[in-house]
């Protein structure tokens, strides 16, 4: 049933061949033809609905080619106040972090000084943690600055970054991040999947960039340490000031594991220990793989969906939790297992194809995908199930 004088009908037909238009529960439904200038089309009649309130979504089911039109989202409520506090909060707990790993490595140093074969820096707490803080600080905002940017290009309305804190220490007093990264969220779909990729691709490469600069400039500052020195004889009850060492509570991404030994030897004699600014590129560098996890609404999972679409995307996403299983990562499994049911809503236009460029650019964010996991755990992992089953 149609009705010739619906002004959104009438605007629908501006851009669209219609076939058949179908009413219910306040949305509005056309069935319309295919062909070369449904992207040209659809990106015209998307400025239109737009100062009229609404948003076309495009889909294709059972052969045809159905435009429903839906009303946009209210603008969200102001909370710069939130994003404020939250900012300050993870401030807070980075530079806690910073300050306990480096009042840790202080005690370390004390009680056995000689263990020290190249001293980059000395440890000093307050510098330490005000150094870590900002350092991390700035690789997660570039990193949600370049979503926010990307949003704005594309037309997307999308909230300020609303970052996590998180306590400095885990329980048994293993050494946290200080924090869960950060979140923007947007108001509405990505408006096609060339949009959805910039989206998702953004963050990660911004922040992998301000990453690498850390990465370099922490380099000069690693202190090497004698293993022996730390852990004579390499007894277990000698091994003291080795295990007070913080560590992270994942193995280091193969990228920097690979730079770091590059510059300094992979002797097994020697302990690399990372400077407050060379911390900051590990969790930087880390934070980039998590999100790249092709799975659920991760900046991954928009690449994903925007480029192999849905039921890749649904595949990608169970991939992701059993790596991370396989990684010893279980508490994120876990929360990725629980994302998992929310979905993706895909964007604006799922009929037109990727661009070429985001296809290319797309293997090119799955090589730093796999040059930035933690594999140390993996293989540890592969050895143990090796040697057991092998028996």
């Amino acid at each position: 049933m149609t009705y010739a004088g619906d002004p959104l009908e009438v605007v629908v037909r501006r851009h669209f061949p219609v076939l058949e238009v179908h009413r219910a529960d306040g949305v509005v439904g056309f069935v319309v033809s295919d062909g070369p200038h449904v992207t040209g089309s659809f990106r015209a009649l998307r400025r239109e609905l737009t100062a009229l309130g609404y948003s076309p979504l495009l889909r294709r089911r059972g052969g045809r080619l159905w435009l429903h039109v839906v009303p946009r989202p209210r603008p969200g409520e102001n909370r710069g106040w939130l994003v404020a506090a939250l900012f300050l909060a993870t401030v807070g707990t980075t530079f806690a972090t910073g300050y306990l790993a480096s009042q840790r490595f202080s005690q370390v140093l004390q009680e056995v000084p000689h263990a020290v074969l190249r001293a980059g820096y000395w440890p000093n707490p307050w510098v330490d943690g005000l150094t870590f803080s900002a350092a991390l600080m700035a690789i997660l905002l570039v990193h949600e600055l370049g979503h926010k940017v990307a949003a704005r290009v594309h037309g997307i309305e999308a909230s300020g970054p609303y970052f996590i804190p998180f306590p400095p220490l885990l329980l048994g007093g293993e050494m946290s991040l200080g924090t869960m990264g950060a979140v923007i969220f947007s108001k509405e779909p990505a408006p096609d999947r060339d949009g959805l990729f910039d989206l998702g691709a953004s963050g990660p490469v911004a922040g992998l960039a301000v990453a690498a600069v850390v990465l370099w400039l922490g380099l000069e500052r690693t202190v090497l340490l004698d293993l022996q020195a730390l852990c004579p004889g390499l007894r277990p009850e000698t091994c003291g000031p080795l295990w007070a060492l913080p560590r992270f509570p994942f193995g280091l991404p193969w990228v920097v594991d690979r730079v770091v030994s590059w510059r300094f030897g992979a002797s097994p004699e020697v302990v690399a220990y990372l400077d407050p600014l060379l911390d900051a590129a590990v969790i930087g560098v880390f934070v980039t793989a998590v999100n790249l996890l092709p799975a659920s609404s991760l900046d991954g999972g928009h690449v994903t969906r925007a480029l192999l679409g849905e039921r890749w995307h649904r595949w990608g996403s169970y991939l992701a939790v059993g790596l991370l299983f396989l990684m010893g990562l279980w508490l994120m499994a876990v929360l990725l297992l629980f994302l998992l049911s929310r979905g993706h809503p895909g964007p604006m236009d799922d009929v037109s194809p990727p661009s070429p460029l985001r296809q290319g650019a797309g293997l090119a964010l799955l090589g730093v995908f796999v040059l930035s996991l933690p594999w140390s755990n993996f293989l540890l992992l592969v050895r143990v199930l090796t040697e057991l089953f092998g028996r």
